[in-house]
This record gives C-alpha cells, structure tokens and sequence, in this order.
C-alpha cells in the first residue's frame, strides 16, 4: 500500500519523467515539485531507477485497471457502432494516461523486464478479433494502426501543437476503417 507521501512522489515522479526523461529528471526536482526534500524521496525509494520502477509499475496497473473496463461484452449492432465506442473509448484513456503512455513510449529501453507494461496491443487485438470478424484483418497490426493514430493526435493535444481539430481527426478516422472495412 502506497502512503500519502509516497504517492505524491510517484506522481511527481510520472510528470517529471515524462516532460524531461528519465536522464533529465532529477530527484531533487521531483521532491520539490512533490512538496518534499530530496532526502525523503531517497529514503523512500533508494535509488532513482527504484522510483521510475515503481512509477511503471503503478501505473501500468493503473491503464490496465482502466482499459480492461472497456473491454466489455456489448452487442453491437454495426461494424461502425464497434469501432465508434471502442476508439473513442481508447482515446479517452490515452489522453487519461497520456503522461504514462508517452513515458514507456519514450523511455522504453529503461523499462525491465520484470517492470515492463502489459502489452495493450495484444489486448486490443483480442478484442476486435472477437468483435469484427474478418478473415482479412491482422488483429495485431489493425491495433498498432488505431493506438499509433490515438497516440499521434494526443501527442498533439498535450504538446499543444494544434496540427488538427482532435475530435474530427477521430470521427474521420473511425469513418476511414469503416469505409476500408466494407
């Protein structure tokens, strides 16, 4: 169980480790934008690779506590009805994460083994696999294009680069493997 002070420190830590990298981060910032010395932030976590291990780890738990809720057993009357609620819902929880998804995208070659995010692709693949029943698709590169695309137009959100309207990119999107779909 996570205290109070711990969990100001991960969260600290998830922001600082996103915006700057786990190289740029320092534990004396993330103290202090925490609200505590550093001292603490070392007695609590040792080490600064204990602290982003344990950043991964919390929230991977996290995004898959949150996605698995998606993941429902709905009719859906129209390929279209699907695809709708489904990228909608993934980009909800991509921008809900967003700090966290750009982290292990980022950073992924500091991420363990034994701390390494549950793999939301294969998931997702799963899913619409159940869901859209084509022999044509490959369920895992259909996934990666749709989470590529979500990831894409939210980078563009939280960085502020206003390179589209977010909301119309989705309808379009959707629209689009609706139409290749047919």
């Amino acid at each position: 169980m996570t205290d109070e002070t711990e969990q100001k420190i991960l969260d600290s830590a998830l922001r600082e480790f996103s915006e700057k990298g786990y190289s740029a981060a320092t534990g004396l910032n993330i103290a202090e934008k925490a609200g505590f010395s550093e001292k603490t932030l070392f007695r609590k976590f040792r080490t600064k690779k204990n602290l982003f291990d344990q950043v991964i780890i919390q929230n991977n738990d996290r995004i898959m506590e949150d996605f698995n809720l998606l993941l429902v057993d709905d009719e859906f009357e129209t390929t279209h009805e699907f695809l709708d609620v489904l990228i909608k819902d993934v980009a909800n929880l991509v921008d809900n994460h967003f700090d966290f998804v750009y982290l292990t995208l980022n950073e992924s070659s500091r991420i363990s083994e034994k701390t390494a995010p549950e793999m939301i692709p294969f998931h997702l693949s799963k899913y619409m696999e159940k869901n859209i029943q084509n022999e044509k698709i490959d369920y895992p590169i259909f996934a990666i294009t749709i989470l590529s695309f979500l990831y894409s137009v939210m980078t563009d959100k939280h960085k502020e680069r206003s390179f589209v309207d977010h909301d119309d990119a989705i309808e379009k999107f959707i629209g689009n493997l609706v139409l290749c779909l047919e």
